[in-house]
């Protein structure tokens, strides 16, 4: 990384100087860094004080087994390199399971971890041998090639051994958590893995059965097929135990079928005729339009099989051939006369195998085998390979039907999984010791009692255990700001054809039941005949003409825009998002031109929950129990999420920041920005940039002038391994702005509550069938939690289901309090967990997860329209150049971490410190 500020000429002159073309952000280093509050942070995340008591006491089954009886012997671990330490997995594997590596470590007990660690209980002496890989299978080293032959190593690791009575000290209480109880742990789990990862298709701690049925895997679409497996994990818990967390895992799968219908599938196309004219090269330098979809296939594996071939051959497929069975010719020797003849793959086939190839104008197949090329229509794609790429929408609704299932179902696959795994018929557990219950660990849960919701004046909703309510007879707590006065509907046309998907006279039928159901919902309307636009064929155009019709009719700024859409496509939603939110600052509603046909009054009124909240009003706050008693002062709550794009994709990441908004935290402002390329830790500059003007708003109308006493911060997506990266990151920046807010009054610096949201884990509750502890479908009711046997072992953290399942297995949200500065009473946490779950502002439903995370989801998601598409292929060219031998960057920033900001929002209505996002 260069020191010279960007823009600036190198003093180096044979070394190339990139710059990013790209807003900087300033990095943080040990010596410039001037935080304070950094060194403050705890390195200990805080231990669980009292156990909550609140709620009714139900015995409930968890997909968690204990383990009985682990090692209590030392193991020896051991450093193992293969090769050069670089060489592919089944090099690896092939060496490792040759007979003279075997004959060193022993058939028994020894366990590898497929990379550079292995484990036993016997002394090994330091070892290194050749191993010939040619002599081992007993064939002779072909003419011309390299020898066949891959060094072996063997050496005890530095710490030579893995002290099983470190883990015994640490779940006792008596020692606090190290490196050597990670290395226990992480030894058991590799002793789990040792038998599954043989016999099954292993993908990290999941596996899936080689020969599936039916039952366990379906064709979604493009080549793919979905596959059920067995996911399992080993984790300390509460009360002094190892449990096996075992749960249903689905994932996608390469279809084992010819390469040729592969490419006719992946292509989309809609006949033969199609996918062969698509498919087929054209000529030199001129790649067919779906050679950039056929490049998912490389680097697969696959067989040829055709009845010249009795025995079947396995290949790796390198990349796409430009040539086809046709052009590509090469030299064949006749072995009778020694006579060489060129001929074409066509030709080569037919006249040695009798194999016509039909579809010879098909690219080939170019193998890592040198000169070795294939044709599509005689290969096969070897099963149990892993689709690695983003899912299409069709893909993925085929993907949520196949894995989404009932908990009676999913119980039954959980069973099934157990029965791949085979705990009791593990030689490796038996040699070791390792004994895990059978059965499905029981813990008694807390079902706290729900909260009512309230709406205006006296009127509640008591959706008690059932999880819902509606809002008949019910008035917003809160109306619109000020009377909705100037707003217009804009008609967008199908862009296949052009035409509009409504007619005016239909659009105000729908308008005439939209707003008087918004009346009668508490909204304020002062114009019901707003302005409609149609027929203007490019949507920023459109938007501009209905803004400024808008606009005209009341000669005031206006305060909405209705915008009713031919169809769901993404491009076009992005598009209007972004025109009314950057360009013109105007709030806006999308609607779908068949829901707005069909005058549905319940669909009006879920929609005006969301158009309610835009003009700054609240759909409803929660009655709590806790009558909030956790807010025993001026309390602000933050919540934060880093989004990132699919593995492989330029993106950048986004992070997204809300803060509520009034004092019962029912309405939440919203900021988003870019966060660098996979980046998770929200930076500095970001932190300050987005949270200044909301902290601002909420101390000038809220806070009296003043920061809160107290802050709650929710962040989603952070792993353990991060979490005291967090403290010293995200909360001590966070610290040094509100001490800046409050001007560096110690009076003025309020506590922080840290908390940690999480539904990335396997967690699942199986309640018995009893009344008001499970709903209809096996579901655990809204509001169960569970604190003990299956949480952590010291630390703070919980398990709490606060939603009704629509469908399928419902998943609890994990939460893992990391600080509490205001000594928030268990109760009051959790209630407030619970209860907050039901004042997300547009849902008659509880939801999963605390409104403030969830609220950051939306954002995040909401703010892809405001990326500058022109700068994130600047910035994915520069990661590009940035990775090349000799370049130097002048750069703000030594990682990769450079992105280029979103498109700001238009200020003038100030609609960015509102809920623009719900």
């Amino acid at each position: 990384m260069s020191s010279n500020p960007p823009g600036s000429k190198n003093k180096s002159s044979d070394i190339p100087d990139i710059p990013t073309g790209l807003p900087t952000k300033p990095f943080r280093t040990e010596l410039l860094d001037t935080n304070p509050f950094r060194d403050q942070m705890p390195t200990q995340l805080m231990q669980r004080g009292k156990y909550g008591t609140l709620g009714k006491i139900a015995e409930i089954e968890i997909n968690s087994h204990v383990v009985t009886a682990w090692p209590r012997m030392d193991v020896f671990q051991y450093d193992i390199q293969i090769g050069s330490g670089t060489e592919k997995r089944g090099l690896v594997k092939a060496v490792w399971e040759s007979q003279a590596v075997r004959a060193i470590v022993g058939k028994k007990m020894f366990i590898f971890d497929g990379n550079h660690i292995g484990w036993s209980p016997h002394n090994i002496a330091d070892k290194t041998i050749d191993v010939d890989l040619d002599s081992e299978r007993n064939r002779p080293t072909r003419a011309g090639a390299l020898p066949n032959i891959h060094k072996f190593r063997i050496k005890k690791a530095k710490n030579q051994y893995v002290r099983m009575e470190a883990l015994r000290a640490y779940l006792d209480g008596k020692a606090d958590f190290n490196n050597s109880v990670l290395e226990a742990i992480n030894f058991i789990d590799h002793i789990l893995r040792e038998m599954p990862s043989r016999r099954l298709i292993n993908l990290k701690r999941s596996y899936f059965s080689r020969v599936a049925n039916s039952t366990e895997r379906t064709l979604i679409g493009g080549g793919i097929e979905a596959m059920k497996g067995v996911y399992q994990t080993i984790r300390a818990a509460e009360g002094k135990r190892l449990v096996i967390n075992v749960d249903v895992s689905n994932s996608c799968f390469w279809h084992e079928a010819k390469f040729d219908h592969l490419a006719y599938l992946i292509s989309g196309r809609g006949d033969q005729q199609a996918f062969m004219a698509d498919a087929t090269i054209k000529g030199p330098h001129r790649e067919p339009p779906l050679w950039p979809a056929l490049r998912r296939l490389h680097k697969n594996k696959f067989y040829v099989k055709h009845k010249g071939w009795e025995v079947q051959k396995e290949f790796t497929l390198k990349c796409i051939s430009d040539k086809n069975a046709k052009t590509h010719k090469f030299d064949v020797r006749d072995r009778a006369t020694g006579t060489v003849k060129e001929t074409s793959v066509f030709d080569y086939f037919l006249q040695k195998y009798n194999v016509h190839l039909y579809k010879w104008a098909l690219p080939l197949l170019v193998t890592t085998r040198k000169d070795v090329l294939m044709p599509m229509e005689i290969s096969y794609m070897m099963p149990g390979q892993r689709y690695p790429f983003k899912l299409n929408e069709s893909q993925t609704t085929q993907m949520i039907k196949f894995a989404v299932t009932r908990p009676a179902v999913r119980r039954a696959a959980i069973e099934h999984g157990l029965s791949m795994l085979d705990w009791a018929g593990d030689p490796v557990l038996k040699d070791y010791g390792l004994k895990i219950e059978g059965r499905m660990l029981k813990t008694k849960a807390r079902i706290l009692p729900p909260p009512e919701v309230q709406f205006k004046g006296t009127q509640t909703a008591k959706p008690g255990f059932g999880g819902k309510w509606d809002l008949k007879h019910k008035t917003f707590w809160k109306p619109n700001y000020a009377p909705l006065t100037s707003w217009g509907v804009c008609i967008l046309p199908r862009h296949e054809d052009m035409r509009n998907p409504i007619t005016i006279e239909q659009v105000r039928k729908f308008l005439k039941i939209f707003l008087d159901t918004y009346r009668a919902l508490g909204g304020e309307v002062k114009n019901a005949n707003p302005p409609i636009t149609q027929g203007v064929p490019d949507d920023a155009d459109a938007i501009m003409d209905c803004f400024l019709k808008a606009g005209e009719q009341f000669d005031a700024r206006p305060q909405m825009m209705l915008i009713i859409m031919a169809n769901k496509s993404s491009e076009v939603y992005h598009r209007v998002k972004r025109s009314c939110d950057c360009r013109f600052g105007i709030m806006s509603q999308c609607v779908q031109a068949s829901n707005v046909l069909k005058c549905n009054p319940q669909y009006c009124a879920n929609v005006l929950m969301k158009f309610n909240c835009k003009l700054g009003g609240t759909t409803s706050f929660l009655k709590s129990h806790m009558a909030y008693r956790f807010f025993n002062g001026p309390t602000m709550i933050i919540g934060a999420d880093v989004s990132h794009a699919a593995p492989g994709a330029p993106s950048s990441s986004m992070a997204a920041m809300t803060v509520s908004l009034d004092k019962t935290a029912s309405r939440y402002g919203a900021s988003v920005q870019t966060n660098g390329h996979r980046v998770e830790m929200i930076t500095t500059s970001n932190v300050e940039e987005m949270l200044t003007p909301l902290l601002d708003w909420w101390m000038k109308n809220v806070g009296g002038g003043r920061p809160p006493q107290h802050v709650y911060y929710f962040r989603d997506g952070v792993s353990e391994g991060q979490y005291v990266a967090l403290l010293k990151n995200e909360v001590a920046d966070m610290k040094r702005l509100f001490a800046k807010m409050g001007q560096h009054h110690p009076d003025n610096m309020p506590k922080f509550t840290v908390v940690v949201a999480e539904k990335r884990h396997h967690i699942r509750f199986f309640p018995p069938k009893v009344l008001n502890v499970a709903d209809g479908n096996g579901n655990p009711v809204p509001g169960t939690l569970v604190d003990r046997d299956v949480t952590h072992p010291f630390e703070n953290d919980v398990y709490l289901c606060s939603h009704a399942a629509i469908q399928g297995t419902a998943r609890p949200t994990h939460y893992h309090m990391l600080m509490d500065e205001a000594k928030v009473p268990p109760d009051y946490f959790q209630s407030m967990l619970y209860e907050h779950c039901y004042q997300y502002q547009r849902a008659t439903t509880p939801v999963s997860l605390f409104p403030a995370v969830y609220y950051a989801h939306l954002a995040s998601k909401r703010a892809e329209g405001h990326v500058d598409k022109k700068m994130e292929v600047i910035a994915a060219e520069n990661r590009i150049k940035r990775k090349l031998p000799g370049v130097h960057f002048t750069s703000s920033d030594d990682s990769e971490a450079e992105a280029p900001k979103l498109k700001e929002f238009q200020k003038t209505n100030q609609i960015h410190l509102g809920m623009w996002y719900i």
